[in-house]
């Protein structure tokens, strides 16, 4: 197995999603032949909103981390882009994380 830049920026935004969402990257929970990475992308067609599927032990302590929470989950989804090229380099994730 080859390491790549791009394969870093997905597996360091499975590593975000695993914090965000207090659970791991393979679990029985998510159905067969699923993952963390396809919970969360299928969050939508399960009618599920970006807070349900979010740890929720930290916004009954302050909604300013529940903000930044689904900041960094946006950041993680762009790093999870199916499509070559369009996810972005770790130097603007770093950034993005840095402005939340």
């Amino acid at each position: 197995m080859q390491v790549t830049a791009p394969g870093n920026v997905y597996s360091y935004s499975v590593i975000l999603l695993e914090i965000l969402t207090i659970r791991l990257p393979i679990d029985e929970a998510f159905g067969e032949g699923s993952d963390l990475f396809k919970w969360v992308h299928n969050a939508p067609s399960r009618e599920e909103t970006p807070e349900q599927i979010l740890d929720a032990r930290p916004s009954t302590i302050s909604f300013a981390w529940r903000k930044q929470m689904l900041a960094t989950l946006k950041v993680a989804l762009l790093c999870t882009d199916s499509t070559p090229g369009k996810c972005p380099k770790l130097k603007k994730v770093v950034e993005m994380l840095q402005e939340i």
